[in-house]
């Protein structure tokens, strides 16, 4: 029975590091004395790779199973963890943050096709998966305050991921070859729909790693202390979290399309406040949950909509979902690093930016 959900204690264990590293590691960079220009690309390179890396990953998934893979990727990440807590210049941060990149898609391609090809549902096994790591992003920054006082927040995601190498080593290994074909869902299918899919993924992947990497500061300096701008990160990762368990319900009420054009405008809510009123603890605190069940919505239905196809390619169509976030992952900060010369709230509108133009292709065309 624990052999059976030890993928969802890595899923949660990995989105922990993954969380504190995208918090403190730009926070680490500038108190070593990076200016946002640099602490934009510590934020964005490891999705340099990961624009790629998770549909070669989830290709090589396919053939192998996820086992293997997740092994290795555990352990890399713990010592480049280790080796992070350790380095005094930010920018030896940037070619570490690249091999990252690479052990991320390695765990996360991998462990999506897992979740897809278990269970009766597709949709339930997901919200597993979803709920696993949701419940991780969800208690990292508070975490990270907590652990903070006690011990180097980086090197206690080493310990994590040493800890999520273990669990790897007794994980069950699955390949599609093993799997017999499903019915499929054509959602995915069509190259339209792909498109619009993948567009929603870039904009969702922007949007979350630009406000990790630059809201701490720029809450910082709006006169937020580190527990009520850990709050605000929070209350969004818990919104993100409580969508993933409704999302079910919701996409039968108003379906896939409808969910991605109104979630994604709704997301803008918690950047537009920021701008707008910085120092509002409160109100930010509000508007972040309702951009995270947005977000949340989102991130549900369109990753369902990429892993119901042919068995046989759902490494691949998990790697291309995780590829498409690495692209907006990067894209997204290395903007934000560039328009923070002219102040940090300008960060703030790089969301917005993705948010909207991820709902152009998903426009019905008028002829």
């Amino acid at each position: 029975m624990i052999r059976t959900h030890l993928p969802a204690f890595i899923s949660l264990l990995s989105e922990i590091t993954i969380v504190m590293l995208s918090i403190y590691l730009p926070l680490r960079a500038y108190q070593l004395g990076a200016n946002s220009f640099v602490v934009g690309l510590i934020g964005g390179s490891a999705s340099l790779v990961y624009m790629f890396a998770p549909f070669f990953m989830g290709r090589l998934s396919d053939r192998i199973g996820p086992k293997k893979l997740v092994s290795i990727a555990t352990i890399a990440i713990s010592i480049l963890c280790f080796v992070y807590a350790m380095i005094g210049s930010p920018l030896l941060f940037i070619p570490l943050r690249i091999v990252e990149g690479v052990a991320w898609a390695m765990i996360w391609a991998p462990l999506e096709a897992l979740y897809s090809l278990t269970g009766k549902d597709t949709f339930s096994s997901l919200k597993v998966f979803n709920m696993a790591w949701g419940i991780g992003a969800m208690a990292a920054p508070i975490l990270g305050v907590l652990i903070g006082h006690v011990i180097d927040i980086i090197f206690a995601s080493s310990v994590a991921m040493l800890l999520s190498f273990f669990f790897s080593l007794s994980m069950k290994n699955i390949t599609v070859h093993q799997m017999q074909e499903v019915s499929k869902d054509n959602t995915s299918n069509n190259f339209r729909n792909v498109i619009m899919l993948l567009a929603f993924a870039v904009a969702y992947g922007a949007t979350t790693t630009t406000i990790t990497t630059f809201y701490p500061k720029y809450a910082s300096v709006s006169r937020l202390n580190s527990v009520e701008w850990g709050i605000i990160i929070s209350s969004l990762l818990g919104g993100r979290l409580a969508a993933f368990i409704t999302s079910s319900s919701i996409r039968k009420r108003i379906g896939i399309r409808q969910i991605q054009i109104i979630f994604s405008v709704a997301a803008c809510s918690f950047p537009l406040a920021s701008i707008i009123a910085p120092s509002a603890s409160y109100l930010l605190g509000a508007v972040s949950l309702i951009t995270g069940l947005s977000l949340g919505f989102v991130y549900s239905v369109t990753l369902y909509a990429m892993l119901t196809g042919s068995v046989r390619n759902r490494g691949m169509s998990a790697g291309l979902f995780e590829s498409s976030l690495g692209l907006g992952s990067f894209i997204g900060p290395a903007l934000a690093g560039v328009v923070a010369v002219g102040g940090l709230w300008l960060t703030m509108t790089i969301p917005i930016l993705f948010l909207l133009a991820g709902i152009v292709p998903s426009i019905p065309n008028r002829t």
